[in-house]
């Protein structure tokens, strides 16, 4: 034990070292590359973002020249003891310029605004069109997960930094230029003050760039503990089919008990930013303090000494406060502008992760009606795996042939099938198709091959027609009606459409569709099952689709799949192995790799793995075994040796 805790005390150790040797998280991109990025996709996106930012530079320019003359010129007027109409049209037709210029401004702001919402969709768009379309196994990569994320913490809102390039640069000119504007009329009276302003400034610039800068580096860890609580917020707690569980097993009480964990780690993360953020806070506080204390001091000491009236007096004084604020805001726009090629970094490197399946022209797919699949010493590990899913597995299946993939959970049967279809790509060696590597095949070609037929499927808000035919009618794609009737009569899904008022045409998913209809268990599979018909693929993988059907349903809807797949190559996973008796050669997947290979009768003469787990299935319909009767009764059955017999559960 003493032994053990020295060793975990030393691991966690060298863990620690080695996290407080790793480097600081650095962009990919640099400013000025991320600015010209966002640059062109905003030009592309909305021109009018430019224009409004170039008409709103002399428009914000003259009004903060009025606000800075106004009161000295009305205070000048009244000092000079002119007439009260007269000073009651300078007052009007200053005001009447302000009105008018801020009501041009607040249009831009309109205009601008619109337009960068239109920006900011479009950002959203090529980031989901580039997740949607990636190669699928990338989905498995833990890191492309957190790349994933900092891409859409950019895209999560219209405030975010980089969607607003072009309105920083916009307020960076105003700034700059009014900057002259007031620098120009401070240093008529002393150019100490000007330098005095400047340093304040940028001693606050320097605190505010590393709190984006401490802000930014710790992105990630917040990131993921938003995602856990968007998934239990929104994905666990609005599925209907997580309702029942969560009211019969209570699991209401552990889930807001998880957020409660989740909630205090986000809290945590979260103090420690605005730990840096009121630092950052307190020390420019002191800095405004001491700097625009001694300008004031000033330029009271000067307007005691009768060397500037109150006009001079009230004109610099405005000056002295707003040059703070523009040179704040020039090194703060410079802040934002930095934050936002953060930003635009971490979703250009998104676009970065390349595909490794061939995504341009390919070879030209098989002409005939199957084709062959072979596998050469493919190894396979999931990313975040412990171990070898399938390990230096070769085999050859020819075209036409029928396959059954059995084993135990987790020994590799629905990873064997995705490598097939390139949903996975191996580690090591390759898959062949027809004798060609998938990689020299277009990747939504060699798509197109395989008709998969999964444990859960994905139905579509759509018609019952569209959700068979997967055909978009939108995008101008027509239905072959004559085909897809002679497929849903051919998978006993007839009768249930016909008796529908809509027929074919009758939605699926009444959380969107209030006239839609639902499908059982088995209507559910006669549509994959129609699905699959339709699509006329050459190779037809079934993995375990029948798993919540009884024995006798499955076997009848495996009858039907075995019908429609004679002129194609056809792999099938069923953890029932008497369902797999009509296949021409079983895999028996174990231990990473094929354990047994063989027909039904070769595997059960060989007395493996293979037979031994085949009888104690067998045993419980068998009339005599271990709950026999009982359990044939629980199938529908009146005794253990009918099930058998329905079921073809002999050693024969």
């Amino acid at each position: 034990m003493k032994k053990q805790e020295k060793r975990s005390k030393s691991e966690k150790s060298k863990s620690k070292s080695k996290s407080q040797k790793e480097p600081r998280r650095k962009p990919k991109y640099g400013f000025f590359s991320c600015v010209a990025y966002s640059m062109r996709m905003t030009w592309r996106s909305s021109k009018s973002i430019a224009a409004a930012a170039v008409i709103a530079v002399p428009v914000t320019l003259i009004l903060r020249a009025i606000g800075l003359y106004m009161p000295s010129l009305i205070l000048k007027e009244l000092e000079s003891g002119d007439a009260f109409w007269q000073v009651v049209w300078v007052i009007a037709m200053l005001a009447a310029a302000q009105m008018i210029f801020s009501l041009a401004n607040q249009y831009m702001e309109v205009k601008r605004g619109t337009a960068e919402h239109f920006v900011l969709l479009e950002m959203i768009y090529e980031e989901e069109r580039r997740e949607r379309y990636m190669d699928y196994y990338l989905q498995y990569d833990p890191e492309l997960a957190v790349i994933l994320q900092r891409a859409q913490k950019v895209t999560e809102n219209n405030h975010t930094a980089g969607v607003h390039f072009i309105q920083y640069f916009g307020e960076m000119l105003v700034h700059i230029l009014s900057f002259v504007l007031f620098g120009t009329i401070i240093s008529t009276i002393s150019p100490w003050i000007l330098m005095l302003l400047l340093a304040g400034c940028l001693a606050n610039y320097g605190m505010g760039k590393w709190q984006q800068r401490r802000s930014w580096e710790s992105g990630d860890e917040r990131n993921l503990v938003n995602k856990k609580l968007n998934y239990i917020a929104w994905t666990v707690s609005n599925d209907l089919s997580c309702g029942k569980d969560i009211r019969l097993f209570h699991f209401g009480d552990f889930l807001g008990a998880l957020v409660a964990k989740l909630e205090g780690r986000w809290y945590e993360e979260q103090n420690k930013v605005e730990r840096n953020s009121f630092l950052a806070a307190f020390v420019g506080f002191l800095v405004v303090l001491l700097r625009d204390g001694a300008a004031y001091a000033f330029l009271i000491a000067r307007a005691v000494e009768g060397e500037i009236d109150a006009a001079q007096f009230v004109l610099y004084f405005a000056a002295i406060t707003q040059l703070s604020e523009f040179v704040s805001g020039i090194l703060g726009t410079w802040g934002r502008l930095w934050a936002g090629a953060l930003g635009v970094s971490d979703y250009r490197e998104f676009f970065d992760i390349k595909d490794r399946l061939n995504r341009g022209t390919g070879i030209a797919l098989p002409e005939e009606k199957a084709v062959s699949i072979e596998f050469r010493n493919v190894s396979y590990q999931y990313p975040t795996g412990e171990k070898k899913v399938l390990d230096h597995v070769s085999f050859h299946i020819r075209a036409g042939e029928k396959i059954a993939l059995v084993g135990a959970n987790g020994a590799g049967k629905t990873t064997m099938t995705m490598l097939m279809c390139g949903l996975l790509v191996p580690d090591e060696g390759e898959v062949l198709i027809n004798g060609h590597s998938v990689y020299e095949y277009n990747r939504d070609e060699l798509y197109s091959l395989f008709s998969l037929v999964p444990q859960k499927c994905t139905l579509l808000p759509s018609s019952l027609a569209e959700n068979i035919t997967i055909v978009d009618t939108e995008a101008g794609e027509a239905i072959d009606y004559e085909r897809l009737n002679r497929c849903i009569k051919a998978a006993g899904l007839a009768d249930k459409i016909h008796a529908l008022p809509k027929g074919v045409e009758t939605p699926l998913n009444r959380q969107v569709n209030e006239d839609a209809t639902e499908l059982s268990g088995g209507e559910l599979q006669k549509l994959l099952l129609a699905r699959a018909m339709y699509r006329g693929a050459k190779v037809l993988i079934l993995d375990e689709p029948t798993a919540a059907l009884d024995p006798i349903a499955e076997d009848a809807m495996y009858r039907k799949y075995n019908d429609i797949s004679k002129d194609t190559t056809s792999i099938f996973i069923s953890h029932r192995l008497a369902s797999t008796r009509f296949c021409d050669r079983i895999f028996f997947l174990d231990d990473a790799s094929i354990a047994e290979e063989g027909t039904h009768k070769e595997l059960m003469a060989k007395g493996g793995k293979y037979r031994a787990l085949f009888e104690v299935q067998a045993k419980y319909y068998k009339d005599g075994g271990p709950g026999g009767e009982k359990a044939a009764n629980q199938e529908g059955m009146p005794d253990g040796k009918k099930a058998a017999n329905k079921e073809g559960m002999s050693d024969e």
